[in-house]
Formats: structure tokens, C-alpha cells, sequence
């Protein structure tokens, strides 16, 4: 087959400094060379991807002086994919991940198309235009995923992998241990839920993350907690620095406020060996095996506002579902207590099992063979 990827717009791609949705591309495409197809990559002016036939597209919303969160953003967006569409006609299928922007031009595109939605938070404008495309080929990241975006019509599953061979099966018992959390400092990251989880179980907390536009008022809440001895500040890991700092965590905490669509950190952490502790939220049962590779924590949203509230509710999980049964930060501490119960072993196997990039590449490589013959 002959495949076109379709990079978002935000900023340049770089394959070696590639994380979150620009690191699924570049395994896929990878995945898809290894696999004896052709993957040609549509991506902002000077991205690098080394071996890989590059088309640019346009300056990213970066280099244009704007964000995602820029009105402006929106017109150079659709420029992004204006300037595409024509080029499309040459390929056998396109694989879209710009999500909702392809859309209002995809009946120009003569190659069928599918789009993967790795986003789970979209503004009503946007959902209007998903319902306006009822029968296209959306791909979603999980079963949560779907469910937590009904206007969308999916016509497949295929969750998120890594490269385990890459990722170290890291842990040296005679380091200080600390529980970790990384992400976005945004408040559906819940990394307020972490620090709360740290005071009361007295860990070391480590947290690794960069500032999100709009969300400065909570990374200031962070940062007057931050002390540097218990609950400390790193900035933003990539590759083996990131791989050693969640491998010799004792725990990595997901306390998550929104529906992750798949939770691509959570699979990282257990390659390393690292078990998750996380709220029933999106993704995470289908990714964290309770009891086995991590502990699942209904959420409590009582726990939610401030540092410094205690929840008085010790709110149970009604119907017993999970090994912790009491519900919110009280639940994290409970696991944090009983992490020594999870085999770090098991951990690694369940990625090697069911989270690798070979897993996902096949997955994409059946929706296009399903979509080519429909």
C-alpha cells in the first residue's frame, strides 16, 4: 500500500524528540516501512524524520507566533490542511490525525480516509462538524474513547503501542524510592490529586510536566507546594531520561479528571516495570490490569478542589469492583500503601502482551485493508 500520514500542525515534527501523538506517527509509519508499504509523512515546515519521505505543509502554529488555543489558530489549520488535500490523490489510503480539520474537505480527496481521534475534550463547534461526517472511518484509541464521544461513529479500536524493546526494564531497589507523576500541568491531569496522595502517605513525589496555556492559575497552586525535598519539580524527560526516572519510581500515579482516550504514559511506565495507580477514568481499565499490573481508584470528586482539603466521606466502591475499594485521593493512598503486592515483572509482560507497536501497526494495517475493500 501506498499511505499518507497527516501530522497535526502544531508545531515542527522532530522523530528523535517526538512524544504523544507525533510519537504514535512516527512508530506506525516506521511500522508500516518495516512492513514492506510506501508512507509518505505530511508535516509542518522543518520537521526532520530521517529515512522517511517528508512533505511539507506549511509553518507550524509555532512558528507562526500561535498555540492550539489561538482563535487565530483555526484559519492556519485549515490552511494546513488546504495546502494538503491536493497532493492526497497519488496514495492508496490516507491516515489522518488532524482530526475534525480534514473533515469539510475530505469529499475532495479521491483516496479513502481514515482519521484516528486522539483527542477526548472537542468544543460543540467542532462536534458539529464530526456529525456532519457520520460515515467516514474514525478510529478510536479505546472502548472509553468511544464512549466518551458519542457524536462520533467509529468504525474501529486500535489502542496506542510502544517500542518495548526500547523502553529499559529499569529499577534499582538501593536508590531512594519516590512515586511519580508526569503530564501536562492541566487540572484534568490531576497532579493536585498527586501531591494530596504524597502528604498523606509521606513519599517522596516527583513531578515531571510542562505548563499548559490557560491553566496558570493551577500550576501555581503546584508550584506553592512544590519543596523541593518532598514533593519536587522536574521539567519535561524524553528517551532514556525519561525511561530511568519512571522505571525507578516506586508507583506512577494517573489520577486523571477527564476521559483519556488512551493514556500513553501509563504503557510507558509499565514497560519500565513501573506499576500505575489510576482513577476510573477513559482508557484506564482497559490498560491497567487491577490488582495485577497497578491498583484502580474510583474517583471521588469531593478530593478535587484544594491541597489542603481532606475528603471525610471515605465514599466506598459500592459495587466492589476493584481490590481498593475506597474512592479518591483516600483511594490513591490506600494503593500507594499496597503497591509492594504488584509484581514488577508483570508489569513489563502486560505491555509485551498487548501494548507494543507491532500490536498497533497490525491494527492499522487491517483497518486500511477493511476500508480498501469497502
Amino acid at each position: 500500500m501506498n499511505v499518507a500520514q497527516i501530522l497535526p500542525n502544531w508545531s515542527a515534527f522532530d522523530s528523535e524528540k517526538a512524544i504523544g501523538i507525533k510519537a504514535v506517527v512516527r512508530d506506525v509509519t516506521l511500522g508500516l516501512k518495516a512492513r514492506g508499504h510506501t508512507v509518505t509523512v505530511f508535516a509542518p515546515d522543518k520537521s526532520v524524520f530521517p529515512r522517511v519521505l517528508l512533505r511539507f505543509s506549511g509553518p507550524s502554529l509555532k512558528e507562526s507566533g500561535r498555540s492550539l488555543f489561538d482563535r487565530e489558530s483555526v484559519a492556519l489549520q485549515h490552511a494546513y490542511a488546504e495546502k494538503i488535500v491536493p497532493e492526497l490523490g497519488q496514495f492508496d489510503i490516507v491516515h489522518s490525525h488532524i482530526e475534525h480539520v480534514l473533515l469539510p474537505y475530505i469529499h475532495a480527496v479521491r483516496p479513502p480516509v481514515v482519521s484516528t481521534t486522539h483527542g477526548a475534550n472537542f468544543a460543540m463547534r467542532e462536534q458539529k462538524v464530526f456529525e456532519r461526517f457520520p460515515h467516514e472511518f474514525f478510529i478510536a484509541l479505546s472502548e472509553g474513547a468511544k464512549r466518551a464521544l458519542p457524536y462520533i461513529h467509529f468504525s474501529s479500536v486500535v489502542y496506542n503501542g510502544i517500542d518495548a524493546l526500547n523502553v529499559p526494564f529499569v529499577f534499582h531497589p538501593q536508590k531512594p524510592s519516590y512515586v511519580a507523576w508526569m503530564g501536562r500541568f492541566s487540572e484534568n491531569k490531576g497532579a493536585i490529586d498527586a501531591i494530596m496522595t504524597a502528604k498523606k502517605t509521606g513519599d517522596v513525589l516527583t513531578l515531571v510536566g510542562f505548563e499548559e496555556k490557560g491553566q496558570e492559575a493551577y500550576l501555581k497552586r503546584i508550584n506553592a507546594e512544590v519543596d523541593g525535598a518532598m514533593i519536587r519539580l522536574l521539567d519535561r524527560m524524553i528517551g532514556p531520561l525519561k525511561y530511568d526516572f519512571l522505571g525507578n519510581a516506586k508507583a506512577f500515579l494517573f489520577p486523571i479528571h477527564w476521559e483519556e482516550p488512551f493514556g500513553l504514559v501509563m504503557i510507558e511506565a509499565m514497560a519500565c516495570g513501573t506499576p500505575v495507580i489510576a482513577y476510573n477514568r477513559g482508557s484506564v481499565s482497559e490498560i491497567v490490569k487491577d490488582g495485577v499490573t497497578g491498583f484502580i481508584v474510583e474517583p471521588n470528586d469531593n478530593t478535587t478542589n484544594t491541597t489542603n482539603q481532606t475528603n471525610t466521606t471515605n465514599t466506598t466502591n459500592k459495587d466492589g469492583k476493584w481490590v481498593i475499594k475506597k474512592r479518591g485521593v483516600e483511594g490513591l493512598v490506600e494503593a500507594v500503601k499496597r503497591i509492594g503486592e504488584i509484581d514488577r515483572a508483570a508489569c513489563r509482560r502486560h505491555v509485551e502482551e498487548n501494548f507494543t507497536v507491532e500490536k498497533m501497526v497490525e491494527g492499522y494495517e487491517k483497518v486500511y485493508q477493511k476500508v480498501l475493500k469497502t
